[in-house]
């Protein structure tokens, strides 16, 4: 179960085979083809289990931008086969609902493709078997409490003063701090206001709270860059503040450690530090993509100071 926009979002995802009755014993091979199952004496196994089948399928939705602007909900159903060796074959769009939902549906499914499966059997032997999976989007269910960790019970002073940009004029890093620089797409664009947007990060080591400017004033692209001098240590990412609202950057899938709920990188002092696109663009899925090359070539006219192409690379993870 995975909530979008603070729990108004939902995705429902089942997966389970049709059962079929009347014949119980496989056709004589010597005189028919073979032909897939709907149900077999030992099912096929995903690895880990049908729980990590359904999780990574769910911890992978994308929910259609203009799905969720129209307020479209139902069920895609899809099929595939896993054949007697276990691979993943024959996928196919047995019912949709729009070519957007449509679409998601079948990449989540595609990304199995290259999973082996444990094989389906009867009789004894290996057979392929027909599973059919049911994807529903919905936009009223609950959402599923989210694992606690430490961030929760001390979330720090609720106001917090913006840390200043690092100029990129200055031709040496400072000794006894870090400098970040890295790029952010913001969730409004152009319906933003012009208004500013930050990041909140906790100082693991130190237990500070800092807040960096990802999105300046009365600039309304779609992305930023960013660049900001830190005292060392293990950041983790607490919340995104933009126009309308304050949300909580959390991983989809939440575990027992803060490792498992937030996304943390460290700052070396007198290093820079190449700290990836942090996209926010769409609610509750942060995502954190190296893109390196393509940001040094863009600044570097503009920041003769900072040695980019020595940067570490410490993307949050």
């Amino acid at each position: 179960m995975l909530s979008f926009r603070g729990g108004l979002l939902l995705l429902i995802l089942s997966c389970c085979s049709t059962l079929t009755f009347g014949q119980t014993k496989p056709a004589n091979p010597a005189t028919a083809a073979p032909k897939p199952y709907t149900y077999t004496e030992a099912m096929p196994v995903f690895p880990g289990g049908q729980p990590r089948l359904l999780a990574l399928i769910r911890d992978s939705l994308r929910y259609p931008p203009q799905a969720l602007r129209d307020g479209l909900q139902g069920k895609v159903v899809l099929s595939f086969t896993v054949d007697s060796t276990g691979a993943f074959t024959k996928l196919k769009l047995d019912k949709g609902l729009r070519a957007d939902l449509d679409a998601e549906a079948l990449r989540l499914l595609r990304q199995l493709a290259p999973i082996r499966w444990q094989p389906g059997t009867q009789n004894g032997r290996p057979v392929a078997v027909v599973y059919t999976v049911p994807v529903t989007f919905s936009l009223t269910q609950e959402p599923q409490p989210l694992a606690a960790d430490s961030l929760d019970l001390a979330p720090g002073r609720a106001i917090v003063f913006p840390t200043s940009s690092w100029p990129g004029g200055r031709t040496a890093l400072p000794a006894d701090k870090g400098v970040i620089y890295g790029s952010f797409v913001q969730r409004l664009g152009f319906s933003s206001g012009g208004l500013a947007q930050y990041v909140r990060l906790h100082n693991l080591t130190t237990h500070k709270v800092v807040r960096i400017l990802v999105k300046p004033v009365m600039r309304s692209r779609q992305e930023n860059e960013f660049c900001v001098a830190l005292p060392p240590g293990r950041y983790a990412l607490y919340s995104y503040e933009y126009s309308y609202g304050v949300e909580q950057i959390r991983k989809p899938r939440n575990g027992p450690t803060l490792s498992d709920t937030r996304f943390i990188f460290e700052v070396r002092p007198g290093q820079l530090h190449y700290v990836g696109t942090w996209n926010m663009r769409q609610p509750l899925q942060p995502e954190f993509k190296p893109d390196k090359a393509t940001l040094d070539q863009r600044l570097q006219p503009d920041n003769p100071g900072l040695p980019l192409p020595q940067a570490i690379v410490a993307l949050p993870r």
